[in-house]
């Protein structure tokens, strides 16, 4: 246990730094989200017709596991940020 803890002491720097980073992935994705979500539930309020097949789409996604998106997304962007954030932007697009 007290290894634990100086591995944690010494390392609280860069836990502090991931956790910051976490934090605008997490926050720029749900702002992304937002700034398309909002306008095409605006949209799809008046158009019934489009609205069935996109809220269909959503449904859809939201039953994959977002691991597996991550995974299908790191061929195209690599390893990093921007698959992160695209994946996040997808739920999050999904939940509102």
């Amino acid at each position: 246990m007290n290894e634990f803890i100086s591995v944690f002491q010494s390392r609280q720097d860069m836990l502090i730094e991931t956790i910051w980073e976490h934090l605008q992935i997490s926050l720029l994705s749900l702002v992304i989200a937002i700034i398309i979500a909002v306008p095409l539930g605006i949209i799809l309020t008046r158009y019934r017709k489009v609205a069935e097949p996109i809220i269909g789409v959503s449904a859809i996604m939201q039953t994959i596991p977002s691991l597996a998106v991550l995974a299908f997304l790191i061929p195209f962007f690599g390893i990093g940020t921007t698959p992160a954030i695209i994946a996040l932007t997808a739920y999050g697009y999904c939940l509102f």
